[in-house]
C-alpha cells in the first residue's frame, strides 16, 4: 500500500485537510472520508494513496483562503458532490482551473438555497449552451441528477446550463461572465434573425445546430483578428441582398458588443447560412 509524506497545516473538517506534499513540494487541498479524523496541525504523517479520494492543488493563497471560507459555510455533501463534477469533467475535458474548486461549489450552494426559497431563474441561453459546450453540458446533466439523488433538490433544466458554462470557463481559464455574455450575445443574434425572416427556428434542428456552431466560429475569430478569404463576396451580396440586410443588423450587434470591426468577409458566409434558414 503506497504511503505519501505531508506535514497537516490545516484541518478543515474530518473529510478536508491543507497539507504541504513533501515529494511534490507544494501545498494540497486533500479529500477523503475521514482522511482529517484525529490529525494534528503542523504534524508530519503519512497518508495513504487509498485514503486519498480527491486533491487539488492550492497554488494561489487567494484560492486556499476561499476554499476555507466555503467550506466552514456550506454542507460538505455539496463540497463532495461538487467534486465529484469536477473529477468527471477533468476526467474529459483535462485539468480544470483550480478556481473552479471554489466557483462551483459556490454557486451549486447558492442555486440549491434558491430552489428551497421558492426562487426559479430561467436560463434563456439553454438551447444555445447545449449546442456548444456538448460534453460540459452532458458531464453537468449528471450533476444535476447527482443533487437530485444525494440532496433531494432538484435544480431544474436550466441549471445544467448553468454549471455547463462554470465548467466551459474554468476549461479555457476566461471569467464565467464572458461564456455567460457569448452566450447572450448569440441568443439575441439567433433573436435577430428570426425577426428578419419573420420565423421560429427550431431549436432541435441540425440546421440551427450548424447555424450556432458557425455563428460561434465567426465570433472566435472575430475576437481573434483572424480573417478568412471569401471569394464569393461580391455574389452574395448580389444575390442574397435580403439576407445580408440582416446580417446588417448582426455586424452593429457584435460591433457594439466586442468594439472591434466585423470584417465583409465574415458577413458573407453568415448570409449563406441565413439564405439556407428561407429554404428550409
Amino acid at each position: 500500500m503506497n504511503k505519501k509524506n505531508f506535514r497537516i497545516l490545516k484541518i478543515l473538517n474530518n473529510n478536508i485537510i491543507l497539507a504541504y506534499d513533501f515529494k511534490n513540494k507544494e501545498d494540497t487541498i486533500l479529500m477523503g472520508t475521514g482522511i482529517g479524523f484525529g490529525k494534528k496541525e503542523n504534524k508530519k504523517v503519512y497518508i495513504s494513496e487509498d485514503k486519498i479520494e480527491r486533491s487539488f492543488v492550492a497554488y494561489d493563497e487567494n484560492v486556499k483562503n476561499e476554499y476555507f471560507r466555503l467550506v466552514k459555510q456550506i454542507d460538505c455533501k455539496i463540497i463532495e458532490i461538487s467534486e465529484k463534477i469536477i473529477d468527471m469533467a477533468e476526467m474529459k475535458l483535462g485539468d480544470l482551473n483550480t478556481h473552479i474548486h471554489i466557483l462551483l461549489t459556490d454557486h451549486i450552494g447558492f442555486a440549491i438555497e434558491r430552489v428551497k426559497s421558492g426562487l426559479e431563474i430561467i436560463n434563456p441561453f439553454i438551447d444555445e449552451i447545449k449546442i456548444l459546450y456538448p460534453d460540459e453540458f452532458e458531464i453537468a446533466s449528471k450533476g444535476i441528477q447527482m443533487i437530485k439523488e444525494i440532496l433531494n433538490v432538484d435544480l431544474g433544466y436550466g441549471e445544467i446550463g448553468f454549471i455547463a458554462m462554470h465548467l466551459q470557463s474554468a476549461r479555457k481559464n476566461i471569467n464565467v461572465k464572458e461564456t455567460m455574455k457569448n452566450a447572450r450575445i448569440l441568443n439575441e443574434i439567433i433573436e435577430i434573425i428570426e425577426d428578419g425572416l419573420k420565423i421560429n427556428l427550431n431549436k432541435t434542428d441540425f440546421n440551427y445546430k450548424r447555424l450556432i456552431n458557425h455563428l460561434q466560429g465567426a465570433l472566435d475569430r472575430i475576437k481573434n483578428n483572424i480573417c478568412i478569404e471569401n471569394p464569393l463576396l461580391e455574389n452574395i451580396k448580389e444575390q442574397f441582398k435580403d439576407s445580408f440586410e440582416i446580417i446588417k443588423k448582426i455586424k452593429i450587434k457584435i460591433e457594439e458588443e466586442y468594439e472591434l470591426e466585423v470584417p465583409e468577409q465574415e458577413l458573407g458566409y453568415m448570409a449563406i447560412h441565413i439564405e439556407r434558414l428561407k429554404t428550409k
